[in-house]
């Protein structure tokens, strides 16, 4: 026969080869950087693997890096918390009130069509270049997309079921409670993954600008330098900043949706 029918149990498993292939293909990647270093490209340009793992291990064994990751993970936390809290509850709000969404919705969407980085320079004006523009940069890039995911959410909701509740006589409150909420964590957790590498750019963005701390300016130091080592090495953390953020959602994501299962 020219087709065979795969028995249980043969070969590997899709996890397996899944994995595989993702670490197959981050080696190539890794491999074609370091050839290409020198040979294709200038090494100040874009360095190696090698040159960047050896600037990162240094910078973690001295210590100059901490205290930039912990700035800009205190920023991020508070900016991602801040905005996530109040993007759904105002969605709610607006999703429950059709009149306030007649008068909101419009001045909303011309500010979210606004590029939020044209922004960061009017909250570093007014907030100084402590802490506190960062997160509220932060904030409002992860508030926009949170309340239009909840928005959307609540617009889509099962409009029959919720009458139904009503006609029993049943009060808001019960219904935000038992049909809206459930109903919404899916749009939630959406948008919370997606609001994990918003909230990372409107931190760097303002640490770019202006900042003396964080993982932002540590990177604009290393271009300012020509330093291609330093500069790949930020762009690490911040990669595993924002493995670890979607590595945290997904657990609150397993813990709200575990009634769907």
């Amino acid at each position: 026969m020219l087709l065979r029918i795969a028995r249980p149990g043969a070969g590997l498993s899709e996890q397996t080869t899944l994995i595989i292939g993702r670490i197959a293909l981050i080696l190539a990647i890794l491999g074609l950087w370091q050839f290409a270093d020198d040979r294709l490209v200038p090494d100040f340009v874009i360095s190696s693997p090698v040159h960047v793992a050896s600037q990162l291990a240094e910078d973690l064994e001295r210590g100059t890096i901490w205290n930039d990751i912990a700035v800009t993970s205190e920023e991020l936390v508070m900016g991602y918390g801040l905005g996530a809290i109040f993007g759904i509850l105002f969605g709610l709000l607006l999703g429950l009130n059709r009149m306030a969404r007649g008068i909101f919705e419009p001045v909303l969407s011309a500010v979210n069509a606004i590029p939020k980085v044209a922004l960061a320079p009017l909250f570093l004006i007014a907030m100084g270049l402590g802490p506190g523009s960062k997160v509220a940069i932060a904030a409002m890039m992860v508030a926009l997309l949170m309340f239009y995911n909840t928005l959307g959410g609540m617009l889509v909701a099962p409009r029959p079921l919720i009458d139904v509740l009503r006609v029993i006589g049943a009060g808001r409150a019960t219904i935000v409670r038992k049909i809206m909420l459930p109903f919404l964590s899916t749009y939630i957790i959406a948008g919370m993954k997606s609001s994990v590498p918003l909230a990372i750019v409107g931190v760097i963005v303002g640490e770019f600008i202006g900042a003396n701390a964080g993982i932002g300016f540590y990177i604009r130091q290393a271009t300012d330098l020509f330093d291609a080592a330093g500069l790949f090495s930020g762009v690490c953390i911040l990669v595993a900043m924002s493995l670890l953020g979607n590595w945290l959602v997904q657990l609150l994501e397993r813990r709200l949706l575990r009634w769907q299962r």
